[in-house]
């Protein structure tokens, strides 16, 4: 009886083993790692150190028991200490790991591999890549993880400095695009030559945010009626017929001619449907003439736009915009009209009475005093203006006096005003005014001027 007693609690010792060989398998050999457990585990001994006893001397079972359970010790050991899975939440782990940044996150990837299961959602969470090859080889390395595709939030490529891509790429890059299901911010800066739109064939995401450099075409449309929860849009393609050419600098014409009579595109037929990008409240259209301003623009709740001026339509520019279903309240605009400085500020102020920032870049004009002091009378129309950005070129330097007189000047016409950047680049602000004045006084960041209110 005392025997078969010996030889049943042998067995239990090697299943006990077993059970905690098997824990230790799932784990990685980190016995470095401070930050792991370092608890002997319960029933086993270092190899070599098994104590002699009855069960080790009675019973050819029982010795053969032992022989086992000392080789399962030695598994055990060799594989390193018993870990433990982390107190926290996933959810918690993740919000801590969030603050850090990629070269931060490695050291947890290879600390353990309940952290590591962790830190690779955020790793590849945000996916930015401005070189082609490089490029090839993250969306490789993606495609080689499927755990990963639902992770990914924010894909920023911008490869418009590669004269072309090819079809492969693209092909590359649709298959890629079709498996992130989670993503919700795109960034797709091509070459001017490629407007691949065919890529968003079969994706299922839906994103929040698209930023491209592919022309406004019908299946561009198509495309944007599918994406009903975009709340900002960026077009930075050549859309508008006065920047057809502009595509064709780069191309080689001088051994390919018939590249100067390629059909010219029609942009008409870029037009979305009344109910597509409904949550749609900002709009960046960067080279975009006023069809497309007025197509994305109608019966959309934006309240931050920005857009170009071109000398023949830039006042169609801002009647687009106008169509709005909800009233401006952040306005950017780039002209490239030589006579911009005179009528700006009226246009606006009639359209947009609303604004709280407005940010002038005036590229092909300046911006005199007289004609910015000539704007007060027109900046009286804003109620709830906070900050205006004017800038141009200029062949003399204004003074801080005469900077300094624009801006009190602009601020007894609209009170609201907070900050005021002039076309030299310096920011004004109030602040209170230096003894012995009293009250507050506007003043700029000068490093060369303290004392100049």
């Amino acid at each position: 009886m005392n025997q078969f007693q010996k030889a049943f609690h042998s067995k239990i010792q090697i299943l006990a083993s077993l059970n905690e060989s098997i824990v230790n398998s799932h784990f990685p050999n980190g016995s470095n790692h401070p930050s792991l457990c370092s608890t002997p585990s319960r029933g086993l001994k270092k190899p070599g150190s098994l104590e002699a006893g009855p069960t080790t001397t009675t019973g050819s079972s029982a010795s053969a028991g032992n022989q086992e359970t000392a080789a399962m010790v030695e598994t055990a050991s060799e594989r390193g200490l018993p870990r433990i899975y982390p107190k926290l939440p996933l959810e918690v782990l993740e919000l801590v790991f969030s603050d850090l940044s990629k070269p931060e996150l490695i050291p947890v990837l290879q600390s353990n591999r309940s952290l590591y299961s962790v830190a690779i959602r955020l790793f590849y969470r945000v996916l930015v890549e401005n070189d082609a090859a490089r490029c090839v080889a993250l969306v490789k390395r993606v495609l080689a993880m499927p755990a990963l595709y639902p992770h990914v939030r924010v894909v920023e490529f911008n490869l418009s400095t590669v004269e072309a891509l090819t079809g492969n790429f693209y092909r590359l890059l649709q298959r890629f695009l079709r498996c992130l299901s989670g993503l919700t911010s795109l960034t797709l800066d091509l070459p001017k030559v490629n407007s691949p739109v065919w890529i968003f064939d079969g994706c299922r995401f839906s994103l929040r945010v698209l930023s491209t450099s592919m022309q406004c075409s019908g299946p561009l449309a198509k495309f944007l009626d599918s994406q009903s929860n975009i709340r900002t849009l960026t077009l930075r393609g050549f859309q508008s017929d006065a920047l057809q050419a502009i595509p064709l600098f780069g191309l080689d014409i001088a051994n390919n001619p018939s590249l100067l009579f390629t059909p010219r595109r029609n942009f008409d037929d870029f037009v979305l449907q009344p109910a597509s990008l409904p949550k749609l409240t900002s709009f960046n259209a960067i080279h975009a003439g006023p069809p497309v301003v007025a197509t994305v623009a109608r019966g959309r709740p934006l309240t931050i736009a920005s857009v170009p001026l071109f000398s023949s339509s830039a006042l169609a520019s801002l009647d687009a915009l106008n169509g709005s279903s909800a009233q401006l309240k952040r306005l950017s605009v780039i002209s490239f009209d030589p006579e911009a400085p005179a009528f700006i500020f009226e246009e606006v102020a009639k359209r947009f009475p609303s604004l709280e920032a407005l940010h002038i870049v005036v590229l092909l004009a300046e911006f005199t005093p007289g004609l910015l002091l000539a704007a007060c009378p027109h900046l009286q129309v804003f109620k709830k203006l906070k900050y205006i950005t004017c800038v141009a070129t200029s062949p003399e330097s204004s003074s801080l006096l005469e900077e300094q007189e624009i801006a009190q000047k602009w601020h007894q016409h609209c009170p609201s005003l907070q900050t005021i950047i002039l076309p030299k680049g310096r920011v004004w602000f109030q602040a209170n005014a230096a003894p012995p004045k009293r009250g507050r006084a506007w003043t700029c960041f000068d490093e060369d001027e303290d004392n100049h209110e």
